[in-house]
């Protein structure tokens, strides 16, 4: 690939990104459950949860006039370095105990994250051209993945064994570094828009995108795919913090570990998606990416798994949910041409956080009825639900199932 020297910038970038919006939500969930008590666990884990994701809702409109009028690589230069400013007011939270604090600074990197999302994926078209899509978005997704892992393990271990000023002096070195990073990203963009005039109200931003979307066949059910997707690994983060203290007795150290399989698992599934898709958009490994997903999420409510069984199954129900989201992804990318991707992407990410969100009110909810195992049994449920709709109504998805059992 011509300008595959280009990738590891925007990689890193995000990776450190990643990294440290993970090291700071789940500091949060294990550092603050200390100071307000272990019977608001959940209530904190919820609060974090939502926090990252609500200016999503609010600001994904704005996001995707923002990379339409103004150059990609700009934006996440400037978001990057924000990120070293919120991370000193969550520095102030937690050197001064206030849970209050430190939950904006999470609500703070939300708003960023949220305003340099559809600037970020738009350049993977703009430094692989038409046939990195499917590479890029696999190796994008597998980085992020494996900053989730980094940066839960690394609050998992350090919340024990350090200091708050040497976690504080970390959260602001990552952020350093991930700007640095950033201003090294070159791309082959195409020039901005002069002005953009879709709405700034997200439910009629909503509803003018939906409209859109029906230009793209089937576009508005891959965007409730991939939504439904981070509706259950939300679910599954929340649900493992939770789980694994609780009702399997371990410690921070050891959350963190299983925590980790989950994100190593599913930046596994994404790269092999993204290596079985060659050049091509592969909708034909969603199916399979949904069913051993569903299959391996109730395995671990029939049996009740524990212990290294325990961590295996959620390793291999991440793996096979990267296989289910990379193709999606890739599809939106190659479909919607021109600047009208950031629209799109940014359409697709209010719908994204809108469902976790609701992810998180489902987790208060169930967990405040039910036992938490009763989780994975509802979230194996959603998963066949969401891969039986996907493959009934999206054509392309049967075409390429069927192309890809013959080519395999």
């Amino acid at each position: 690939m011509a300008k595959k020297k280009n990738w590891f910038s925007l990689f890193f970038t995000n990776y450190l990104g990643v990294l440290n919006d993970n090291f700071l939500k789940t500091l949060a969930c294990f550092i603050c459950i200390a100071w307000v008590g272990k019977e608001n666990e959940s209530m904190v884990v919820t609060l974090a949860s939502a926090a990252l994701v609500i200016p999503y809702l609010l600001f994904s409109p704005l996001a995707g006039r923002l990379a339409k009028v103004y150059k990609k690589r700009k934006i996440v230069v400037w978001a990057k370095f924000a990120e070293m400013l919120i991370m000193v007011v969550a520095s102030v939270g937690f050197l001064m105990h206030s849970t209050g604090l430190v939950l904006s600074s999470i609500l703070l990197m939300g708003l960023q994250s949220a305003l340099f999302s559809p600037s970020k994926y738009g350049l993977i078209r703009d430094i692989g051209g038409e046939e990195g899509i499917s590479y890029g978005s696999g190796a994008m997704e597998m980085f992020a993945f494996v900053g989730i892992l980094t940066g839960t393990l690394m609050a998992a271990f350090l919340s024990e064994s350090v200091t708050l000023p040497v976690l504080c002096v970390i959260l602001f070195g990552v952020a350093l570094f991930g700007w640095l990073s950033s201003l090294t990203i070159r791309a082959d963009e195409s020039e901005p828009m002069k002005e953009s005039h879709e709405t700034l109200n997200p439910v009629k931003f909503v509803k003018d995108m939906f409209v859109r979307a029906l230009a793209f066949k089937g576009l508005n059910l891959v965007v409730v795919g991939l939504a439904t997707f981070w509706f259950i690994g939300s679910m599954v983060q929340m649900v493992l913090i939770v789980y694994c203290r609780s009702d399997l007795g371990m410690n921070d150290s050891e959350t963190g570990i299983v925590m980790s399989l989950a994100a190593v698992g599913i930046g596994a599934g994404c790269y092999l998606a993204g290596v079985l898709s060659r050049r091509d958009v592969e909708l034909g490994l969603v199916p399979y990416g949904g069913i051993t997903t569903g299959l391996t999420l109730l395995t671990i409510f029939v049996f009740d798994a524990h212990g290294v069984t325990f961590g295996v199954l959620v390793f291999l129900a991440a793996f096979f949910s990267g296989m289910f989201k990379v193709p999606l992804d890739a599809w939106i990318q190659a479909n919607v041409k021109g600047r009208e991707l950031g629209d799109m992407l940014a359409y697709s990410n209010l719908i994204t956080f809108l469902f976790m969100l609701i992810a998180s009110g489902c987790f208060g909810g169930m967990t405040m009825f039910f036992d938490t195992k009763y989780v994975f049994v509802f979230l194996a449920v959603l998963t066949f639900a969401i891969t039986v709709v996907l493959f009934s109504c999206v054509e392309e998805m049967r075409v390429r199932f069927k192309k890809f059992r013959l080519k395999n």
